[in-house]
């Protein structure tokens, strides 16, 4: 493997602005300098002088991990965080099908090599922690992959169906409609050596899960079963019973909350950042299990109320509630930071580019807890060139960094015009130019002898012209059918570096790769040397 960073712009603006250490954006940051080395001895001195429910937590670990195949060096991980000194890098995703997209696979590298090198310079233990978001309802985010298929890039689902707002880990998976999907998904890879093994252990993942979420990590666990990950999953009633005490304090100081949250949000507005929060002075930004159901709180004077009034709580019978059932809350995206910030010692968070803009609007809403927001650290953003790829991109002399940023649709229709010994463009335009003019005086002759033949006459010319047109499309078509070979190319580097016009992480699935290199990619990709410069980071198989 060998590994090149390229320049890549961002669409959301305010990450695109902190990652390139632009002075206001830092502002929204209390560690804004992420590659200075004295940023994280801050930090680490600051978590220190902190206390955390590391005995619950770590007894709380060791019980969850007994759920799966966790490695001896991932529990010797949860132990080590009983030592006062130790830290963690954390970041989160869905759990989605099959792990998702390639960018939970890029963030979970992200961690575990961010982790490794800052235990090493500052000789504490950093443990490496992947944050499911099993809280999350939407089960459409999670419920599919794309493949290729008869070269178009295809959206496919699991034939599962759920329409209730339960959280991911509530949501029993449908065992049969699973491995029928597995099996389906698997079989757009083409069969290679890695084929049949893959199929195997999935469905043993499979048979070991009742949820989607247990899904994921089994398949997590088996991907990095050597890299000493902790996982947690965010949805579990273990670890919202360790979040209870401060999911208390959220309740009783909702008000300022909600005014400090307003505030970061309305300032982002105002510099021209956009609004990565919804932006609403009611919502409590707790969700609560209502009827089987995620139901997203809003605060009135005297009340807390479901955003669309399933519900209404008194302020003591929601404090109460969390008290006696603390598992049927949840947090959403302004909270979930700070109850992750309660529970772990985090030297750093491993973030998105989304991540980035909406906890730019929470500095204040940390402070008011007395936290300061961990250094934020974007996550490494990788595009794999695999072995068919590359071979393309060298023949055909494409810029790999044009790629990556645009695809290579633009270098197609150039290469393309430059097979044509025809001038068909030029004929076109002529042929109709003198097809109008000689149409012209038939036109105004209707027009004499009827006025009501004007628009007939006029759709008349239309329909000329618009075979001319039809002539020239064929005539290209047959120019692009013998071109093919080579126009085949320029789609298959788009499919698999721009899919659907967009970045490959977004779109993928690690398992591709997999099918066709074996498991031993992912320790292959972790032990590149990356460095953490914000630039996109190019794999070449």
């Amino acid at each position: 493997m060998e590994i090149q960073d390229v320049s890549q712009a961002l669409a959301n603006k305010i990450a695109s602005s902190y990652i390139s250490g632009e002075d206001e954006a830092a502002s929204f940051f209390d560690y804004p300098k992420i590659q200075n080395e004295e940023t994280y001895k801050k930090r680490l001195e600051e978590l220190s002088n902190r206390q955390f429910p590391r005995q619950e937590l770590v007894d709380y670990l060791l019980e969850f991990h007994k759920n799966f195949d966790a490695s001896d060096k991932t529990i010797s991980n949860i132990k080590r965080m009983l030592d006062p000194k130790s830290v963690v890098v954390i970041g989160g995703q869905q759990a989605g099908l099959l792990t998702g997209p390639l960018y939970s696979i890029h963030k979970i590298i992200s961690i575990i090599k961010f982790a490794k090198e800052q235990e090493q310079l500052l000789n504490v233990p950093v443990l490496p922690v992947f944050w499911v978001a099993g809280e999350d309802h939407d089960f459409a985010e999670i419920n599919h992959t794309y493949v290729l298929h008869n070269r178009r890039v295809e959206k496919r689902a699991i034939k599962q169906k759920h329409f209730k707002k339960s959280p991911a880990s509530k949501v029993i998976i449908d065992q049969n409609k699973a491995e029928d999907w597995i099996k389906e998904i698997i079989g757009t890879f083409g069969e290679t050596i890695y084929t049949n093994d893959i199929l195997n252990h999935l469905y043993d993942d499979l048979r070991k899960s009742s949820t989607y979420v247990d899904f994921f990590i089994n398949i997590v666990f088996r991907l990095f079963k050597d890299h000493g990950l902790i996982i947690v999953d965010s949805g579990d009633a273990g670890f919202r019973k360790i979040g209870s005490p401060f999911m208390e304090t959220i309740i009783r100081n909702n008000s300022k909350l909600g005014e400090k949250v307003l505030c970061g949000q309305l300032t982002l507005k105002e510099l021209g950042y956009g609004q990565p929060i919804e932006m609403n002075e009611h919502n409590a930004h707790l969700f609560l299990i209502h009827d089987g159901e995620r139901i997203l709180l809003e605060r009135s004077k005297t009340q807390f109320v479901g955003k669309n009034k399933e519900c209404h709580f008194e302020h003591t019978a929601l404090l109460e509630l969390n008290h006696n059932q603390p598992e049927l809350f949840s947090n959403n995206v302004a909270t979930r930071p700070l109850m992750q910030e309660y529970v772990f010692p985090t030297l750093a968070f491993i973030s998105g580019p989304g991540e980035i803009a909406y906890w730019a609007a929470l500095k204040k809403a940390f402070h008011l807890f007395g936290f300061k927001v961990p250094p934020v650290i974007p996550r490494l953003m990788i595009s794999i060139l695999d072995r068919k790829t590359e071979k393309y991109v060298k023949e055909l002399g494409l810029d790999i960094a044009k790629v990556v940023n645009r695809g290579c649709q633009n270098e197609r229709e150039d290469w393309l015009k430059k097979q044509q010994p025809f001038p068909i463009e030029q004929m076109t335009e002529e042929t109709i130019t003198q097809i109008l003019n000689a149409h012209r005086p038939f036109k105004e002759l209707a027009i004499q002898v009827d006025p009501h033949l004007k628009d007939l006459a006029e759709k008349n010319a239309e329909l000329i012209q618009s075979q001319i047109y039809y002539l020239k499309q064929k005539m290209e078509k047959s120019i692009r059918f013998q071109h093919k070979v080579e126009l085949d190319k320029f789609d298959h580097i788009n499919h698999f570096i721009k899919p659907l016009n967009a970045p490959q992480e977004r779109i993928w699935n690690i398992f591709y790769y997999i099918n066709l290199y074996g498991y031993q990619i992912i320790d292959e990709m972790l032990d590149l040397n990356y460095q953490w410069n914000n630039q996109h980071k190019v794999i070449t198989i």
